[in-house]
């Protein structure tokens, strides 16, 4: 059966915990949310994706003889935008910071020196309370704790390589073959992330669900009404989608490299040079 703890401590002995860190393991930290994400997605779409690239992260530096651990999945962050949905849980900011530093804490205390945060949640509030969790880390404790995120994401918030609450790996659009975005909004529950979960998770998708679904194009003024969030968000988009669900076929092309497998080739190369400079 699938489980969120496959392949983290939660599956691990003590001992084998300490052996590992012992070893020199780096730590691998999934966060996320539980947030609605449509009629046919399930709300843990964004915590089974950082998980999901958490452990073939693991995978990938295994083979270059890095020791990796993954932590438990964090999964209660904030969901400003989609809040008046049910299934959209919500936490303060000082919870998380003060959660996930008991968290990294006990880390630290068992011998961790590095801690990689992989999170795939866009809200804004939820970014800013994850790095506060780690601006707090850092500064309380002798650890090396950073958020990975891509160099797009990075230009947006003008987050300079520099800053050392950050890993930023650089996507390499030469490499692979990427399947190019939709030419309208397709950021929730649309047609890329429909198609993401029919590829990697299709147990869980209602697929009976995606034809009744037609296109959520949204508007300048739909994108300003669902940045406001609460019910605003849910005013704009009633069934809690962007993008067409029902337009994931292309986008499901097992050869075409998507945001799961681009953030996994990425970051695990990023990873890499950064560990063994």
């Amino acid at each position: 059966m699938y489980s969120i703890f496959q392949d983290t401590v939660a599956d691990m002995t003590w001992i084998e915990i300490e052996e590992a860190l012992e070893k020199g393991a780096v730590v691998l930290s999934p966060t996320g949310v539980i947030e609605q994400q449509g009629p046919h997605l399930p709300t843990g779409v964004d915590i089974y994706e950082s998980h999901y690239i958490c452990r073939n992260i693991k995978q990938r530096l295994q083979e270059e003889n890095i020791p990796i651990i993954i932590s438990p999945p964090y999964y209660f962050g904030v969901n400003h935008i989609t809040s008046a949905f049910p299934g959209s849980f919500t936490s303060r900011k000082e919870t998380i910071q003060s959660v996930l530093f008991d968290m990294w804490e006990s880390l630290f205390r068992w011998g961790a020196k590095h801690i990689f945060v992989i999170d795939v949640h866009g809200d804004k509030l939820h970014g800013d309370a994850l790095y506060s969790a780690v601006r707090k880390t850092r500064d309380s404790l002798d650890i090396d704790v950073r958020l990975v995120i891509s160099n797009l994401l990075a230009d947006q918030l003008r987050i300079s390589k520099d800053q050392e609450e950050f890993l930023i790996f650089d996507i390499d659009f030469s490499f692979g073959s990427f399947q190019p975005p939709p030419n309208y909004p397709d950021f929730h529950a649309g047609a890329q992330g429909t198609a993401r979960f029919l590829k990697y998770f299709p147990h869980l998708v209602r697929q009976e669900k995606i034809n009744e679904l037609t296109p959520r194009l949204f508007s300048a003024e739909d994108l300003k009404g669902w940045q406001v969030g609460a019910e605003s968000a849910r005013t704009v988009t009633p069934y809690g989608y962007v993008g067409d669900p029902q337009g994931y076929l292309p986008y499901l092309t097992k050869n075409k490299m998507d945001f799961i497998s681009g953030f996994i080739e990425f970051a695990s190369r990023e990873l890499l040079h950064y560990l063994k400079r």
